[in-house]
């Protein structure tokens, strides 16, 4: 009896010291469930550059290596995952990589809510091997210090003359940077130069200015900034813009939460008014001060006047769109279960109605809606 006491009683101490690590295990074996579930998805997405082989592969590398990721939702993970995909990079540490952010997932009108999520970062490596697979351009982007000798020419003739400092000698402080961009054939298209004050600006309206790219990797920040605005100037196809439309939405807040106040125009000259009649004075509400627009505030003013024009779908923050992508992934594994045309018309009416204006999602239900109409009919609709 002693014995079988003495052993229940060892049992009991080493049940606590063995429950992180199920847990954990438990938390990586539902990744690699999710992982498999969406390896269609997946695939569909990935440019002809990455086998969907080498993606997996560098995926749960990356969370192997660090487990922290984990820490997150498996939703926001895979969700990550899926924008890597999207992009056409791999997230090993010099395409783009996983991050660990704190997030307000509330729904517009609540109260904030923050949660830790993965969020999908490309880096500038990434962008200039999509720029280049894309669209043929090779863009070089540089850091400028203090002791550089540094000429930047505009007007008829632009130029750029860029010689570092000595080899061996201190180059001193990083006072800005500058990408060049050209075709494969020799022909620049566009020089874009930002000093230190304007990439400052870009790192405060970064949903993570005090991040590793911030703090430790300063001068991956400045290439990444400088690299990113003068892609918004040239002239690249519609897959690269919508990397980058993807990195402003999900990195930048260009204070979209703040309220904007809109100088309104002058009034037209009237001629002089007769006098007013005695009244009773009304308290006197004042009005808001109207601020000055940033060049941020109005980047991001111009792009939603832009999508209202043009009859785009509201954007939604980065909870709504991972329901939103979610739910699509379950119709998509639905669709080859069905036995009729009608009921898959059906559930195609539901999903279009619900993906309105969302391109990248219609492309993904559209594909699976075919394969699935295939299965039913024996033809291709």
């Amino acid at each position: 009896m002693a014995q079988t006491a003495t052993k229940e009683r060892h049992q009991t101490a080493e049940t606590p010291q063995q429950a992180p690590e199920a847990k954990s295990l438990t938390l990586y074996q539902q990744f690699e469930h999710e992982l498999e579930e969406r390896s269609d998805i997946i695939a569909s997405m990935l440019p002809t550059t990455v086998t969907p082989a080498r993606f997996k592969n560098t995926v749960v590398a990356a969370i192997r290596q660090d487990p922290a990721i984990l820490s997150a939702s498996i939703r926001s993970v895979m969700s990550a995952v899926i924008r890597a995909a999207q992009d056409g990079l791999v997230p090993d540490g010099r395409e783009g990589h996983i991050a660990i952010y704190n997030t307000n997932v509330a729904k517009r009108g609540e109260p904030d809510r923050w949660e830790k999520r993965a969020q999908w970062n490309p880096m500038a490596y990434g962008l200039r091997k999509r720029l280049r697979e894309l669209d043929g351009i090779i863009a070089n982007s540089e850091v400028v210090h203090l002791n550089d000798h540094f000429l930047w020419e505009q007007g008829d003739a632009p130029r750029i003359e860029h010689k570092p400092a000595t080899l061996g000698t201190d180059r001193g402080k990083m006072i800005g940077a500058y990408c060049i961009y050209k075709r494969e054939d020799g022909t620049i298209l566009h020089r874009e130069v930002m000093d230190r004050e304007a990439i400052e600006k870009t790192r405060e309206q970064s949903k993570a200015k005090d991040s590793l790219m911030w703090t430790k990797f300063v001068s991956e920040g400045y290439r990444k900034a400088v690299l990113r605005r003068g892609i918004k100037t040239v002239p690249v196809s519609d897959q690269m813009r919508e990397i980058i439309r993807r990195d402003d939405e999900e990195h930048f807040s260009f204070d979209r939460t703040a309220p904007v106040a809109l100088v309104p125009p002058p009034a037209p000259a009237l001629a002089p008014p007769s006098p007013p009649k005695a009244a009773t004075p009304e308290p006197v509400i004042p009005e808001p001060e109207a601020s000055a627009l940033s060049e941020a505030d109005e980047r991001a003013l111009d792009r939603q006047t832009m999508r209202e024009m043009e009859g785009e779908a509201p954007a939604l923050n980065m909870a709504e769109v991972d329901e939103l992508t979610d739910w699509l992934a379950d119709r998509i594994r639905e669709a080859p279960r069905l036995k009729t045309m009608a009921a898959l018309d059906e559930m195609d009416d539901m999903v279009c109605r619900e993906i309105d204006g969302r391109d990248e999602l219609r492309t993904l239900w559209n594909d699976a809606y075919s394969k699935a109409s295939v299965a039913l009919t024996g033809k291709k609709r």
